[in-house]
């Protein structure tokens, strides 16, 4: 959603919605008035922080693997940032639904990412963000409500199967290890308990049986001690510009990654399913439409057959992927599941364009799995820049049933 159409949507939410466009589109989107829900203030990173009560803190190296097209060399996984891991005790803050950002009680807003951007080249798309630029934020929180204390598990995105996966689900592991009492909640999302696959991860994870307390995602809470874990991955929110995408904008802890994994594979169902599976996106979203059918008929020539995760319980999903030997599908949440798959299984992905995104192929890499992509974009019919990465597209039938018959054993 662009910012104008955020604002808008926000207005109206607050009941400000006759008041006149042209106010809207005011240099810095003007500061409304306090009692809508609307601040500004300076963001912070953890090394800002002071007299904070930290619980751990220690750097780590990540990881990112390029992804490959159509038989290109198999990826490999390179070294990228050295990037701050850590969690903290704070006092008087808020946590905000559907959101990253931290408001504290000084004014300032503890958000991270911004810091590791020196290029400036990412677009903080976050719910309750409004403006974010030379590290000056305006948000919004909407209704409040207030706890005593409580461990925040929420995020920008947090609806999307894959960022909740590796933003969200992934702290869980290391909230296990902290020595924090098991009777204070855990502040999650509404839209992730409404979710059934999500609230099922949840339910996996949340060993020591911790309350989970909803928020709505327009909505917060004040907090007044707040644990609060960063993502051990840094994955942001969008890039400014789908031209200048880098397979070093998402970058993975290794050991996180694995331990995710190791703790989930034991609840795979004992469900059997096929060894082959196409991944369809008739039931996902309207985004990224293809020739899927004409694919489908191809596919099914060697053995492949259609399957649906969004209709699977998560349980479900991890036998699903934890047992195929070969899968394809277009672009989408569902290939997070790739982190179940066995060892030197085949991915292949559908896509529009050759573009650098690293999230799927490194999570692949890290799982000793071969994946490559096949593009409606080729070295010879090169896609007009201004194509959204979103836009449908038609991968040549040929060009698929080729690549199947000198692959596909």
């Amino acid at each position: 959603m662009n910012r104008k159409k955020q604002i808008v949507r926000i207005l109206k939410l607050l009941k400000l919605h006759l008041i006149k466009r042209r106010f809207i589109e005011v240099k810095n989107y003007l500061f409304l008035s306090n009692k809508y829900g609307v601040f500004s203030g300076q963001i912070v990173s953890f090394n800002d922080l002071e007299n904070e009560n930290i619980l751990y803190s220690h750097k780590v190296d990540l990881f990112y693997s390029p992804p490959v097209f159509d038989d290109e060399n198999p990826s490999v996984l390179i070294k990228g940032m050295t990037y701050n891991q850590y969690a903290v005790k704070l006092k008087n803050v808020a946590v905000l639904g559907i959101s990253s950002i931290i408001p504290m009680s000084s004014g300032k807003v503890l958000y991270d990412l911004p810091f590791y951007d020196t290029d400036k080249r990412f677009y903080y798309s976050d719910y309750k963000i409004l403006k974010l630029k030379n590290k000056r934020i305006t948000y919004w929180k909407g209704k409040g409500q207030t706890i005593d204390k409580a461990v925040s598990m929420c995020s920008n995105y947090s609806w999307n199967f894959y960022h909740f996966i590796y933003e969200i689900a992934i702290k869980f592991c290391k909230l296990n290890e902290l020595n924090i009492p098991s009777d204070i909640p855990v502040l999650v999302d509404q839209m992730c308990l409404d979710i059934p696959q999500c609230k099922e991860i949840l339910d996996m994870l949340n060993e020591k049986g911790r309350p989970l307390v909803s928020i709505a995602q327009d909505g917060f809470f004040e907090v007044n001690e707040l644990f609060y874990i960063n993502c051990p991955n840094f994955i942001p929110p969008n890039n400014k510009n789908d031209n200048d995408l880098r397979p070093s904008d998402v970058q993975f802890d290794i050991e996180a990654v694995k331990n995710l994994r190791n703790f989930l594979l034991p609840y795979a169902s004992l469900q059997n399913f096929p060894k082959r599976i196409f991944i369809s996106r008739k039931v996902a979203s309207g985004r990224r439409q293809f020739n899927e059918e004409e694919l489908i008929q191809v596919a099914a020539d060697f053995g492949f057959e259609v399957v649906f995760p969004e209709k699977l319980s998560f349980c479900e999903q991890i036998a699903l992927f934890s047992r195929a030997e070969w899968i394809i599908g277009g672009s989408g949440a569902a290939f997070a599941n790739l982190l179940f798959c066995k060892e030197n299984s085949k991915a292949l992905i559908l896509f529009k364009r050759r573009l650098p995104f690293s999230g799927f192929a490194t999570i692949a890499r890290i799982s000793n799995m071969d994946i490559r992509y096949i593009t409606e974009e080729s070295d010879e019919e090169k896609i007009k820049p201004d194509t959204k990465v979103h836009d449908p597209f038609k991968i040549k039938v040929p060009d698929f049933r080729k690549y199947l018959n000198d692959n596909v054993i």
